[in-house]
């Protein structure tokens, strides 16, 4: 357990920051007043903050350790827009509970993660997903995807369709994750339907009610890695 009133500065120290070895995400996507980024979970923990800890205390070790890596990882990125250093305790619906000053949104496989972090006077919600490939297998694709969107995979070749499986669910991911903030709403994985706008791209639409403006941004799609693709929706004021 980590030492009250413990210093963190050396999170953001240039060796420090060299040791986490934190790639871009979606480079295209950042500015000023955003920041995303990606990195291996053994080289972004570190010791806890004491706040954080209160959280995970008793979790078990791996899960421990992908909470403080991200934690740190939102605070780097959120260190490049000029933000200060807040702690980011979890809320009762475990879900992060991020400053006024800014909104974020985190994800994790067992070795990766990924964050974005945004100032609030430009963005309003976001919502990034990190899966690895192979994850979602056919089997699962009635409970996760509608009848459209099962037809289309269907017309992929086997690998391809893998990898579009693995996107699409993540892409549902980033969606929830962004609507939630403002709705407080579960959403279900038949609740919206998802098609291709080009390689980098989906859009989203509901099957049930009226479109809302969580459903008009765009869904970005990248590969991270040889492993594992990202998916991002950045809700914009």
């Amino acid at each position: 357990m980590p030492a009250a009133g413990a210093d963190l500065s050396p999170l953001f120290s240039r060796e420090r920051l060299n040791q986490m070895s934190i790639q871009p995400l979606f480079p295209d996507l950042a500015s000023p007043t955003l920041a995303l980024g990606w990195g291996q979970i053994d080289k972004l923990y570190t010791t806890p903050d004491p706040e954080e800890w209160l959280d995970i205390e008793h979790a078990a070790a791996a899960r421990q350790q992908e909470f403080i890596a991200g934690r740190n990882l939102a605070k780097v990125l959120a260190h490049s827009l000029g933000l200060p250093n807040i702690s980011l305790r979890r809320g009762d619906d475990r879900s992060p509970r991020w400053p006024t000053d800014r909104c974020g949104s985190l994800t994790h496989c067992s070795t990766v993660c990924a964050a974005v972090v945004s100032t609030t006077e430009v963005i309003e919600s976001v919502g990034i997903d990190l899966e690895s490939v192979g994850r979602v297998e056919t089997k699962l694709w009635p409970t996760l995807f509608t009848a459209r969107e099962r037809d289309y995979l269907g017309q992929l070749e086997p690998e391809k369709a893998n990898v579009e499986a693995t996107v699409f669910f993540s892409a549902k991911e980033s969606f929830y994750k962004c609507q939630y903030p403002l709705t407080q709403s579960w959403v279900g994985f038949q609740d919206v339907e998802l098609e291709r706008s080009d390689d980098k791209v989906l859009r989203i639409s509901p099957t049930n009610g009226d479109k809302q403006r969580w459903h008009v941004p765009p869904i970005h799609v990248a590969p991270v890695d040889e492993q594992h693709v990202a998916t991002l929706i950045l809700l914009y004021r």
